[in-house]
């Protein structure tokens, strides 16, 4: 590729005895995980010229290193361009036919990964996700998080619910946030945007509440329900809360 070299890098699960080292025009592309930002962004501080973030595509121009990602919810492209130095980015595919290494946490840089206020399982690994929009407040969240507990799920949020204050960016699914593929998919006050909708695997079953019966968020839920959620979400709470008891 022009004098780029590029590098898939596998998350070791403990400290690698040596780090190799990495010359001019190198792009190091760890996988689009929590542990893999994190410790991306603490290779980058050791060995890095450049922290990328996560990508949605590259390409060598004129030995020119061109780097695509997302921004404002999907709403906007930005690219990069490096003519030299050590670059250092998630995706969530390995680039294809490029060679692959290996590498551990970096002693001096410690990363420790913490749960989720009010979660038990992280995004990425849950089979259930119950997930908010705008068209909740706080006490709506509040639920969300006693429903995830409920049916050993986890919380996510769209990208205007997180601008809004209502989650943290940790939560945020969709084409610049997290993907997820879990089997049920419980959407909240949810309007059901296409940026959004990236983040959700194919394969998933969508339930949604909504209280607009026209949401595009009806249009690829397997069931949908035209409700306040203010009403539905304590009635579903309590609902769960006696089948468990049971």
């Amino acid at each position: 590729m022009s004098g780029w070299r590029i590098v898939n890098v596998m998350v070791a699960g403990t400290e690698v005895a040596s780090e190799p080292s990495f010359a001019e025009r190198t792009l190091l592309v760890f996988p689009a995980s929590g542990e893999g930002e994190a410790l991306a962004g603490a290779f980058a501080a050791l060995h890095g010229d450049y922290l990328l973030g996560r990508l949605s595509a590259f390409a060598i121009e004129d030995d020119k290193l061109v780097a695509t990602r997302m921004a404002y919810g999907g709403r906007i492209s930005l690219q990069v361009r490096l003519a030299r130095g050590i670059a250092v980015a998630t995706m969530r595919e390995p680039c294809a036919g490029t060679e692959t290494i290996s590498l551990g946490r970096p002693s001096s840089v410690p990363v420790a990964r913490s749960p989720l206020a009010g979660n038990r399982i992280g995004l990425e690994g849950a089979h259930i996700v119950v997930s908010g929009g705008r068209g909740l407040d706080e006490t709506g969240f509040a639920l969300l998080d006693r429903i995830a507990a409920q049916v050993d799920g986890a919380v996510g949020a769209s990208l205007p619910a997180i601008d809004l204050g209502l989650a943290s960016v940790s939560r945020q699914i969709g084409q610049s946030g997290k993907f997820v593929t879990p089997a049920l998919y419980l959407a909240v006050g949810l309007s059901g945007t296409p940026q959004h909708l990236a983040g959700i695997g194919s394969a998933t079953r969508i339930v949604a509440i909504n209280a607009d019966r026209d949401a595009p968020i009806f249009r690829f839920a397997e069931l949908g329900v035209v409700a306040d959620a203010r009403t539905l979400l304590p009635e579903l709470t309590a609902a769960l809360g006696r089948r468990v008891s049971t």
